[in-house]
């Protein structure tokens, strides 16, 4: 994998200014936050919205900070029967805006104010997305955590070289990485697996330190560990119950030839948008012809987003919720593509495919909520 020499303002140190980027983003993740709130509000609820609400259903730990979440909404209320839905759905709300604040600082970090601006659109006026986040379900809060340890396990990593203590001086950042895998798993256990697919690209990025890596990775596992066991109420069998359940999960390759996984995919696609599915196209096959786009900041969430979609058809167990995962990586790597074409001689033609295919997105979200009246 080829690493780009770093650029002020891109990857190199961020700044802490207010500037016109990043009004910019709260500009649009408001947007996001007020067409969510208005599905959240006037949206009838889902059969997996009732399920969700029946404390029954949380009793084997499935979703551990979903249950918390729907419990701490309902204490005002003192008739369950009569409870408007939208203070459940709302913290939801609140994990689809901050996964959406990360993917605009992780890919304007990587690719510049252009690649941000095409990742957050791509999310804001995902039709998905929002649909996901203005609901009560444990999807978002999973990719959050999903997408902020990977992240951050490669943040770590760049700092390894530095001639100081690196455990010790990475303590904030390792506390970050614990949080983003505990709060993950809280929502989903399945994404547990970031712990070894971050300890990989650790490990490539600084082969000489693998001890450091690994002795960083384990902490911030026990501070998840330590996190999941707080949000069960440190009960010590729900948190092993949880994770023999994950270790104990169904294998099985049967779902590579099932019609329906191919159609949850397919559907899964959709909800995005068919502007999601053209630049995705068009930035799968840039990919392959042009070699200036394969470099490490695209090849990352490429090949994250593939090792889930695997996973998501060998460990069958919660399929489209795993599906919902690897959407987040897959706007990261058309922003990573499609800020490479910007700079290149099909430019014009690159923007145009841009600006067309987020316009219908918009177009299709607004639609959607103006049919809601």
């Amino acid at each position: 994998m080829e690493n780009r020499p770093s650029s002020p303002g891109v990857a190199g140190a961020p700044t802490r200014r207010l500037g016109v980027p990043q009004l910019i983003a709260a500009l649009l993740l408001t947007i996001f936050f007020f067409m969510g709130l208005r599905i959240a509000i006037s949206a009838p609820p889902t059969q997996l919205e009732m399920l969700y609400g029946d404390p029954l259903h949380w009793a084997d730990g499935d979703s551990p900070l979903t249950a918390l979440v729907v419990r701490a909404a309902n204490l005002p209320f003192h008739n369950l029967s009569d409870r408007p839905l939208w203070p459940e759905r709302l913290p939801f709300l609140c994990f689809g805006a901050a996964l959406g604040a990360s993917l605009w600082y992780v890919a304007r970090r990587l690719y510049g104010n252009a690649g941000g601006y095409i990742a957050l659109m791509l999310f804001v006026f995902s039709p998905g997305v929002v649909g996901y986040s203005a609901q009560v379900q444990p999807e978002i809060a999973a990719a959050w955590g999903m997408f902020g340890a990977i992240f951050t396990a490669i943040a770590v990593a760049h700092t390894l070289y530095a001639p100081r203590e690196v455990v010790l001086w990475n303590g904030r950042r390792i506390v970050l990485l614990g949080i983003a895998v505990g709060l993950g798993a809280a929502a989903q256990p399945f994404t547990l697996v970031a712990i070894p697919i971050g300890l990989a690209f650790m490990i490539y990025l600084v082969p000489e330190r693998r001890n450091a890596a690994l002795a960083i990775m384990a902490s911030g596992a026990g501070i998840a560990l330590a996190l999941l066991w707080a949000l069960v109420g440190f009960r010590g069998a729900m948190l092993f119950a949880i994770l023999k359940h994950l270790l104990a999960a169904e294998h099985s390759a049967r779902l590579f030839t099932s019609n329906w996984a191919w159609r949850m995919v397919n559907e899964t696609a959709w909800q995005n948008g068919p502007g999601f599915i053209l630049l995705l196209l068009v930035s799968l096959i840039a990919f392959a012809a042009w070699r200036r786009t394969r470099f490490f900041g695209t090849l990352v969430p490429v090949l994250v987003a593939g090792t889930l979609l695997i996973l998501s058809f060998v460990v069958p167990r919660e399929f489209f919720s795993n599906l919902v995962l690897v959407l987040p990586f897959l706007f990261l790597f058309i922003a990573g593509v499609f800020a490479d074409l910007l700079e290149s001689r099909f430019a014009a033609v690159a923007l145009g495919l841009v600006l067309a295919s987020l316009a219908g997105n918009a177009f299709l979200c607004i639609r959607a909520l103006w049919q809601m009246r």
